[in-house]
């Protein structure tokens, strides 16, 4: 059960005295064997504990282990491991609490001061076990629901989120999701439970599979409200009519045309595109997260922009998504066009390479923009999207502190134009991930004109041409720097290490393919990460 309050600390009255603490040395919990069902009652520091369980609220990632937490809500409590029996084999003496302590542990941290409890979080399995403490929840704000399948049943959720809105009304902000790797149907029920929230800000499905299905037949009880809408991105749904195929571009014709010209091009629309009218109806929306099927899913806006800018939604961030690389490549670049005075953080994934695409090495940059966009601080763009990228664009977005390009393992190679990354000399945050070719020029480059860069990510790169000095040369350029990640083959370990020596205010994260790990390094995530 996670928790969270504006609150971080109990009141005065609330701790236990120094009597108190001594018995709590000797009060452990002996009573939660692995089939035990009750814990002591009497325990002081269960009723009080010295630190706000609500303040030990963090955000889970579908799974929860309330065990894991007793250190932080009840520091005054020594946990020992329960005594092996003889009779028992180890793996049954070591299991978890039963679920019915875990209820009663959780049901009794909500009842203290529910009234203060502003985020909820637990697993629908559970749900039931609480619908009882639901009318003490005053300040609930925030509802969070995780573990949904296909074969759990919404209705307690809807009953309680529709009870606590005819009583108090405060819920604002919703996420549901599924169980790690189980792809879902979409439930029927989920339209339910999206419209018992009255003035609903926050609806983050970004866990949740599958449920951009319908889009445009949810109900909100007040679309006027709505701020951030969040849906994974990982999914795109299918399409329901043939797609319209945009027209490549003429060999005599600018890639890139004026902003004039893009304006013209996109007012002669044939046809208009519904797959986001709820989109569109969100006045405030202000973050949007969305798998897309259609390249003209934001003809919409161009429109809406031509006709009068002063009516655009204020969408500062935006993370986009297809299976085809040239969907989301139009989709960005009219959202780019319509959004560019508000838009603080892009994001757009190609999430496969299409067998029908051209070698991309045949292919010049054509996806960019010739227009300020003042506001932009963080652009991510992943998959052969990365590699259409025109660099040029970068000088637009004066801003820009945070640039990631990946590639996936089979994209082919690119280098050609990374030097370019440069007319962004603001940049903090640098990370090029796949099959980049890096090169002692690139890096000396990227030396002279990053001046103000503080973390560099360079992860499965091509790098024949790169030495273990031009890497050198190239990162004591960066004076400013303080975390690298490396990706480098043996080769050039040994330079790496000396050069941690030589400079130890800098934070070097490094991994050999064809070497053990090195003493003191820690281990990266996954090159190829989301």
């Amino acid at each position: 059960m996670n928790c969270y309050t504006e609150h971080p600390t109990p009141p005065s009255s609330h701790r236990p005295s120094s009597s108190e603490d001594k018995k709590n040395q000797h009060d452990r919990w002996k009573s939660l064997p692995p089939v035990c069902s009750v814990f002591e009652t009497d325990l002081v520091a269960l009723k009080k504990p010295l630190v706000d369980y609500l303040a030990a609220y963090h955000h889970h990632y579908l799974c929860m282990n309330l065990s894991s937490t007793f250190p932080i809500l009840f520091p005054n409590i020594q946990r020992h491991p329960l005594p092996i029996h003889a009779t028992a084999p180890p793996i049954q003496a070591n299991m978890t609490i039963t679920m019915f302590t875990r209820n009663e542990i959780e049901r009794t941290l909500l009842l203290h001061q529910p009234e203060r409890i502003k985020t909820i979080s637990l697993p629908i399995q559970r749900l039931a076990a609480f619908e009882s403490v639901g009318p003490l929840l005053s300040s609930l704000v925030r509802f969070e629901l995780f573990g949904v399948s296909w074969h759990f049943n919404l209705e307690p959720a809807i009953e309680f989120v529709q009870e606590h809105s005819r009583l108090f009304g405060t819920i604002r902000e919703l996420k549901l999701a599924g169980p790690n790797d189980v792809r879902l149907l979409q439930k029927p029920s989920l339209h339910k439970i999206m419209k018992a929230i009255r003035n609903p800000k926050v609806i983050d499905l970004s866990r949740y599979k599958e449920a951009t299905k319908d889009l445009n037949s949810y109900e909100l009880q007040n679309v006027d409200t709505l701020e951030q809408l969040l849906f994974d991105l990982d999914f795109v749904p299918p399409s329901t009519a043939p797609l319209p195929t945009p027209s490549p571009p003429s060999p005599t014709t600018s890639l890139l045309p004026s902003p004039t010209l893009l304006g013209e091009q996109h007012r002669h629309v044939h046809k208009q595109d519904h797959s986001l009218d709820l989109i569109r109806m969100c006045p405030r929306l202000t973050t949007l997260q969305i798998g897309i099927q259609s390249p003209t899913a934001f003809k919409w806006a161009v429109s809406r922009y031509d006709a009068d800018p002063t009516t655009m939604q204020q969408l500062s961030t935006l993370h986009l998504s297809s299976n085809r690389t040239a969907t989301v490549k139009q989709a960005l670049e009219d959202s780019v066009y319509a959004f560019r005075d508000t838009l603080e953080d892009l994001k757009g994934v190609a999430l496969r390479l299409s067998p029908v695409d051209p070698a991309l090495s045949e292919v010049p940059p054509f996806f960019g923009w010739t227009w300020p966009l003042h506001r932009l601080t963080v652009l991510s763009l992943r998959g052969e999207l990365a590699a259409w990228f025109d660099m040029n664009s970068l000088k637009y977005c004066p801003k820009l502190t945070e640039f990631n390009l990946t590639l996936y393992p089979y994209s082919p190679v690119r280098v050609e134009y990374l030097e370019q990354v440069v007319l962004a000399p603001q940049l903090r945050v640098l990370s090029l991930v796949g099959r980049w070719i890096l090169t002692d020029r690139l890096m000396s480059v990227l030396g002279d004109g990053l001046t103000r860069l503080k973390i560099l990510t360079v992860e499965g790169c091509e790098c024949d041409d790169l030495t273990g000095e031009g890497l050198v040369k190239g990162l004591d350029k960066m004076s400013t720097l303080r975390s690298v990640e490396v990706e480098l083959g043996q080769r050039v370990g040994a330079l790496i290490r000396e050069y941690r020596v030589s400079r130890p205010s800098l934070s070097i994260r490094m991994r050999s393919d064809d070497a053990p790990w090195f003493d003191g390094e820690v281990r990266l995530t996954p090159a190829y990460r989301p």
